[in-house]
């Protein structure tokens, strides 16, 4: 059995929020139907039915959206890391001993 947790939140918005969001939230504009054909396609809701349906489809709509900067940002941080002259010594000291071991076997 799988249970999921809700949370209610509280969120202010400002005029320039509302205004961001407000065409995502009216049903007879086409920022709507797109929000609705995403959240469609990705599972999030079956239909939009309430304000509150239409807002959890944006905030996943946005963290989708963000997540891949988050890779982009995640995969530079480990190619930094990975060529670093410490990780070059590490590499070339394995790539040694594996060489040590598999000329003796020959």
């Amino acid at each position: 059995m799988i249970y999921v947790m809700s949370k209610r939140v509280s969120l202010i918005l400002g005029d320039s929020d509302e205004a961001k969001i407000g065409p995502y939230l009216d049903q007879g504009s086409p920022a709507f139907e797109v929000l609705r054909h995403w959240a469609t396609e990705h599972d999030v809701a079956d239909d939009i039915k309430s304000e509150a349906a239409a807002l959890r489809a944006l905030l996943q709509a946005g963290a989708e959206a963000l997540k891949e900067h988050v890779l982009d940002v995640g995969y530079a941080q480990l190619a930094t890391e990975f060529n670093t002259e410490s990780s070059n010594v590490e590499r070339r000291s394995a790539r040694d001993r594996y060489a040590r071991r598999t000329e003796g076997r020959g």
